[in-house]
This record gives structure tokens, sequence and C-alpha cells, in this order.
């Protein structure tokens, strides 16, 4: 990936992001953000229609290739670019960003930096042309923040491996064409050297799509278990190193908590331009409510959130670009405060519009519950605190 050239502190975005920032705002409010609603609304067959248009759509705008290089149809963006192309598609809408950065993310990150050449010519092109949705298979029933305690298992029988086991809150997973799936080769080895990542086609024999989750947000995005009964995969669909798929998919979760980061303050920010569009046009004892300090604090507040997020954003993307031991922690920072900032946020800007925020005609009520799951995802709140605890104490105690 490009890595900008930078000499002190610069805050200002070259002409190319100001170009994509203002490219994929206009696009996103004539294509993505129109249908949003509906897609939270509409049952599925009808949802899971307007998603994969929404994914084709971003596909043609080169969306989905921003993070991948140009060899597989990718245009190669620093994680910066993505960040601010991110922004304007989760404000747009939260389901369709989240669906897309779990095929072309979670799935094609991992995909991109351990993936044998084979492997990324078979999977990588579709990915990026949204002719594919991958999706990406670590937590279990009993295995959600503790990873590790993971039950299924993966064994070597001749030039095959057998898979047994459940994954579940599996973004993708009722309509994904492949998931990356981490497995127990070795469970004595523990974690670090015992487990292995797979490349599961949805055709390979024993390899179904379980219960589907009717969620409190993000409906239009599709969640299920996926379900292994003796998957039968070949050695190719071996991801890397045999035993290294669990230090694999952690440093996949770098990527995946600046992109859940990224969703949050689009929600975020989404809630803010909504607030104060209603504070402008609504009236209460005479006088249009943003003219009380009550709201317009509450607007100010929103202001400085977002933009505090929005900094720690980009401060994590430069690190992980230029290789910055403090990556992963200050992926970890931003994840927390933007998710958190975002709930906070869509809080009160539902108060801002009163009972109006509290009925389906005002997408707030949609961004409210959105807004939740960036506690939640890629590691909740109280695990992002762990680790920067750990980071903390490793520096300054004694």
């Amino acid at each position: 990936m490009k890595v900008q050239e930078m000499t002190g502190m610069n805050y200002e975005l070259t002409e190319e992001q100001v170009s994509i920032r203002e490219n994929f705002k206009k696009f996103c409010d004539n294509e993505i953000k129109v249908n949003a609603d509906a897609l939270d609304r509409e049952d599925q067959q009808v949802s899971m229609k307007i998603l994969k248009e929404n994914i084709r759509k971003l596909a043609d705008l080169g969306y989905l290739g921003m993070g991948h290089e140009e060899a597989y149809g990718g245009t190669d963006q620093d994680l910066t670019s993505q960040a601010i192309a991110g922004e304007e598609v989760a404000r747009a809408c939260a389901s369709t960003f989240l669906s897309v950065g779990a095929s072309c993310g979670l799935f094609g990150v991992p995909l991109r930096m351990f993936g044998s050449d084979a492997q990324k010519a078979k999977y990588l092109p579709g990915i990026i042309k949204g002719e594919l949705i991958g999706s990406f298979g670590l937590t279990e029933p009993e295995a959600g923040s503790d990873a590790a305690s993971m039950r299924t298992t993966a064994v070597k029988k001749g030039d095959s491996w057998i898979l047994n086991g459940t994954k579940t809150f599996i973004t993708n997973g009722p309509i994904a064409d492949v998931c990356l799936v981490m497995a127990y080769n070795d469970k004595e080895a523990g974690p670090a050297a015992g487990v292995t990542a797979f490349l599961v086609d949805k055709e390979s024999p024993g390899f179904s799509v379980g219960k589907s989750f009717d969620k409190l947000g993000f409906k239009g995005s599709p969640t299920s278990e996926i379900v292994l009964e003796d998957c039968e995969v070949s050695d190719d669909a071996v991801l890397g190193e045999i035993g290294r798929g669990f230090i694999q998919a952690m440093q996949t979760l770098e990527f995946g908590r600046i992109g859940m980061a990224t969703v949050s303050l689009g929600i975020a920010v989404a809630c803010m331009q909504e607030a104060a569009k209603y504070a402008s046009e609504r009236k209460a004892f005479g006088r249009l409510i943003n003219r009380y300090q009550e709201i317009s604090f509450k607007l100010a507040d929103m202001m400085i959130m977002t933009d505090i997020s929005r900094l720690l954003i980009y401060r994590a993307c430069w690190a992980k670009e230029t290789g910055d031991p403090e990556s992963a922690v200050l992926a970890s920072c931003a994840k927390l405060f933007a998710s958190e900032s975002a709930t906070q946020i869509s809080s009160w800007a539902l108060q801002v519009h009163g009972g109006y925020g509290y009925i389906k005609e005002f997408p707030i009520e949609r961004l409210y519950r959105d807004a939740k799951l960036g506690e939640i995802g890629e590691g909740t709140s109280e695990i992002q605190r762990v680790l920067i605890a750990k980071d903390v104490l490793s520096k300054y105690a004694d």
C-alpha cells in the first residue's frame, strides 16, 4: 500500500484524498443513502437484493479494491484514504459498510497478507468486483471475547482436512461465497501455534449456513451461524502457515478495529447532521430549538467527539501503514473512543428529535440502533480497555 511522505506534523489531506472524500460523498448520498431505510426494513429477500446492488455499485466505484493490489484489480490506496471513503459509505448506510468490510476487509486483508499467488488469483478479483462475497469465521457460540477457547477442529486426512465446529455472528454468513475459518489443528500447541486458517467455499461438502439472527441494528447486513460437519477441504485451502491462523486473525483484527471505528464515526456524523437539521427546523416556545443552549451544547459536543474520533482513526491508519509498533494499541484507542462516542451521539441526537426520534419515520431511529454494535464488534469496549491498560502498564509501571 502507498504511504504518503510526511515531514513534520501535517493535518492537511492530499488533493487525491480531498477528491476521494468529495466523490464518495456525492456518490453515497445519491446511490447508497437513498436505500438505507429500505435495506433496514424490508424482508430478507428484498434487502439482500438491495445489499448486493450496493456492493456492485461500490465495486464499480473502486471502493472494494482500495486496499488491494493492482494485479488483482485493486487500486492499492493507503489506509487513511480508505478511512476517508469508508466514513462516507458508513454515513450513508452502516449495513452496507459492514458487509463490504467483512468481504474485502476481514476476508480480503488476510488473503492479501498471507495468501499464495494462486489463492489471491482465485478469490481477490471476484471480491474486488463484487462478484464474490467473503466472510470471516472466528467467533463461536462459547468463544467470543475469549476467541482462543474455540472448539472448531481441523484433522489432517491424506491430502485433505476435515473441519468440524460451529461459527457464530458471521457477517455475510447467509450470502457469502467463501468463509475464512479458524480451527484448531493441534489443541495442545495452544492458539499461538495450534490454530490454522482455511479458505472454505460454500460448496464444500459438509459446509452449511446455520441460524440467521434477527438483530437490533445493522439489519441490512445479514448475520448467521456457519456449521461445519465433517467439512472436507484440500491442502490448497490452508491460508499461510499451518498453526499460524490465530496470529493471522489477531493481525487482521487490527484492521478490523480501524474499520469498526470508521463505521462508528460514519454513524456519529450522520446522527450529528440529522440532529442539526431537525434542530434548525423544529420550533418550541416560539423559536427554533437550536437557539436553546440545551440543544446547541449537544451539537457542539457532537462536533468535538466526531473530530477526535476521526483524528484517532487517521493516527491509527498512519501507524499501521508505517509499521509503528504502537499501531495495535492505537487501533484499540480509535475503536474504543469512536464506538462509545457514536453511542452517546446517537442518544443525544434522538433526544434532540424528541418523540419523533422514537419512530421509524426519521432516520435517527435506525442510526440509534446501529450505533451500539460498535461497542461489541471486533472486540468489546471492555476488551479494548484491557489491551490499552496492558500497554500503559508495560510503559509506565515500575
